[in-house]
């Protein structure tokens, strides 16, 4: 901290570093007349390297110079030199003139305007100053240090107004930054909003579809039950099909067989007898005399179907179920009321004849009646063959296919095609040397049909 200069006095910062104070105003020329010193410390200053006046820049020093001998005035002007700055400058080392000590006090330098020049007094002092060994102390001047034309004032302001410029206009883009950064957290938070909304919906929409599957699976097991519940088998229409298609080829491989190789084992006579006494053999197309092996065969063959369509497919319900009469009556008055009612009625009773533990052994006895019946026959027209197991396999097959085939929705049953009616290639099969050109003179295999048409096996038949 500087101290301010006081005429007639000398002030002393520290006791290490004196200072001198000076003014050179014409007030002070008692002082000049009769200069007073300061006795000097002990111990002297070791050099004077570092000077006594600080650069003009620094503007801190106040010089005040109070030991110097009378100058005569040469002017009527009244000087005084004071230099300032804004940080004091680091204290110098006393010096001398003339032999009488003196302090110089450095703490402020008050600067005139450029426009103000020094006196001569002034001058002369400050040569005298120099010559005592202040040369390498800057020479005093009113004017400053101008650089270019443009002093350091001037350069610091443009600076400056050039920082708060730059200043100005960084406010101006965080200002801008900051407004976008609101409006993206706004949008941020409104999308965010809306996902969460979304999200939640979708919750409950998985929610949702998660109890319709479960209530789904328990509707489908139920359903599933109930049909279990009313059909006496797990057969379709496909397996029907199929089962149908593996009975016919099982009575073409029986008759196959029973006749041997080339019919050796065919007994014409007993056949021929057999076909008058249906009175089929009146209407056939070819006469008794004409008749060939492959005829016989083919009549043995539509025999053994017609007696498994008489003894099983043949039956209102079923030939176990000895109300059958009673059954067909009472399912047409339903089915003119209410065919839904009808049809679940019988599905039911077909369901519990396939359940009854009775109906194994009601079907065994029906079995045995029809394979005795066909074997009996097949021995006398083929003398020699020995195919009961065979006939009875068909019968069991025939048998079960009649409660599937009774037990569906729309029941399935046999459809002969008339006789002398003109074959239908699209809807009828052709036999042995058969031709298609021709009428239905025997009926081999005959048609298998539902009430809707939706099931349906074409029949096998010869035409002549």
């Amino acid at each position: 901290m500087s101290s301010k200069p006081h005429p007639g006095r000398i002030s002393t910062s520290s006791p290490s570093s004196p200072l001198v104070s000076v003014n050179l105003s014409r007030d002070n020329s008692a002082f000049y007349s009769e200069p007073k010193f300061e006795d000097p410390p002990k111990k002297k200053p070791s050099g004077l390297s570092q000077g006594l006046f600080p650069s003009p820049t620094l503007q801190t020093a106040m010089l005040d110079i109070k030991s110097l001998p009378q100058v005569p005035a040469e002017d009527t002007l009244q000087p005084t030199v004071a230099l300032t700055a804004a940080t004091p400058v680091h204290p110098q080392p006393r010096i001398s003139l003339e032999g009488q000590p003196f302090k110089v006090n450095t703490s402020e330098i008050l600067c005139k305007p450029a426009s103000s020049a020094l006196t001569e007094s002034e001058l002369r002092g400050l040569k005298r100053l120099s010559s005592e060994g202040y040369n390498h102390v800057h020479p005093l001047s009113r004017e400053g240090s101008p650089v270019n034309g443009v002093s350091g004032d001037e350069r610091q302001s443009a600076k400056i107004k050039a920082y708060r410029n730059q200043i100005d206009e960084l406010n101006t883009l965080v200002t801008q930054l900051r407004i976008d950064l609101n409006g993206a957290l706004e949008e941020k938070y409104q999308t965010s909003k809306a996902y969460q909304d979304l999200h939640r919906k979708y919750n409950d929409v998985t929610a949702k579809l998660v109890k319709r599957d479960q209530e789904y699976d328990v509707m489908s097991k139920n359903y599933l039950e109930h049909v279990r519940l009313i059909r006496a088998t797990d057969d379709d229409h496909s397996t029907i099909m199929e089962r149908l298609t593996q009975l016919k080829v099982g009575i073409e491989h029986l008759v196959r067989t029973a006749q041997g190789p080339r019919s050796v084992n065919l007994n014409r006579k007993e056949a021929i007898d057999h076909f008058k006494g249906t009175g089929k053999l009146a209407t056939f197309p070819i006469s008794e005399d004409k008749l060939e092996p492959y005829h016989l065969n083919l009549y043995m063959e539509s025999v053994v179907m017609s007696t498994l369509v008489t003894c099983f497919f043949d039956r209102p319900l079923s030939c176990i179920f000895d109300f059958n009469e009673g059954f067909q009556d009472i399912y047409d008055w339903m089915s003119q009321r209410n065919d839904k009612s009808a049809v679940r009625w019988r599905q039911q009773l077909c369901q519990m004849l396939a359940q009854d533990p009775a109906t194994k052994i009601r079907q065994a006895e029906e079995v045995d009646k029809a394979a005795a019946a066909l074997s009996e026959l097949i021995s006398k027209v083929y003398t020699g063959s020995n195919v009961t197991a065979k006939i009875r396999d068909l019968c069991n097959r025939a048998f079960e296919l009649a409660v599937a085939m009774t037990g569906m929705e729309s029941a399935i049953s046999a459809v002969y095609i008339p006789l002398g009616a003109s074959f239908d290639e699209e809807n009828m099969g052709s036999s042995l040397k058969s031709n298609c050109e021709g009428k239905v003179a025997l009926v081999i295999f005959p048609a298998f049909r539902d009430r809707i048409q939706a099931f349906n096996i074409p029949p096998k038949v010869w035409c002549y």
